[in-house]
């Protein structure tokens, strides 16, 4: 059975080439515009979506027993890593946007029930899903990423400290800014990565990225696509047979 992720990659390979050129250079610029520092941190190995941790046998028992009665989503994690999907293979076919994905990845392996791969251990790709999933904070992510050293976030946590003593209650960002250690744009980029994980993307209903309300409104919306999915397969349907009419093309 071909996967959700290569489906949806394949769909874009198959674009006429002329069209791949002009989407590689508006998402290039894009990208440059809005992650351009945090990439160079980041490269493509790197990224927490390729990862595919194994699930360890503490996990599998688990899996059968369901002792710990877990919500359904770790169990289906589970599942689809023991099927050999990575999390970008996981969120996609799951409907879920990453930092739901980081979450429950950060869980599992706090109750040891899966495992990174040996070759990542310790590296930003880790340090990127505990940042996603709320489990570290700004200036700890960013000390994991190289980014500042240790000397550099006892300052700022001191500096911080020394603030709120005097009442003023200024964000860790905020005083790594003023300290020189990070720029706004690299800010920017780490705050926009974290926001854009929040997001879904759909790729069985238009390749869409859409940010929901609330659970109401996320049924609501996705009930409206469903319904003009159908109402255009019905007007294809129809022209089809138009189209055979005009051209005497027996059923």
């Amino acid at each position: 059975m071909q996967k959700t992720s290569d489906l949806f990659i394949q769909n874009i390979k198959n674009l006429p080439i002329w069209v791949k050129q002009v989407m590689a250079k508006e998402i290039a610029d894009d990208l440059k515009a809005k992650l351009d520092e945090f990439n160079e941190l980041i490269q493509g190995e790197d990224l927490f979506q390729y990862m595919c941790p194994k699930v360890t046998f503490k996990g599998r028992q688990e899996l059968e027993q369901k002792v710990l009665r877990l919500s359904e989503g770790y169990y289906i994690f589970m599942k689809d890593l023991i099927e050999g999907c990575n999390i970008f293979e996981i969120t996609l076919k799951n409907n879920w946007a990453l930092a739901d994905s980081a979450k429950i990845y950060t869980r599992l392996l706090e109750l040891e029930y899966i495992q990174q791969p040996e070759d990542i251990i310790s590296s930003k790709t880790s340090a990127v899903a505990l940042f996603i999933a709320g489990k570290i904070r700004t200036g700890e992510f960013l000390k994991r990423i190289n980014k500042i050293n240790v000397a550099q976030l006892e300052q700022a946590i001191r500096y911080q400290k020394e603030l709120n003593d005097e009442g003023r209650h200024i964000k860790m960002a905020s005083i790594l800014i003023k300290l020189g250690f990070v720029t706004d744009k690299g800010l920017d980029s780490l705050l926009l990565l974290k926001d854009e994980s929040k997001k879904r993307l759909n790729p069985a209903l238009g390749f869409i990225s859409i940010k929901y309300k609330d659970a109401q409104d996320e049924q609501n919306q996705i009930y409206r696509m469903q319904r003009e999915i159908a109402r255009l397969e019905n007007e294809n349907i129809i022209m089809k047979k138009r189209l055979k009419k005009i051209l005497n093309i027996n059923e």
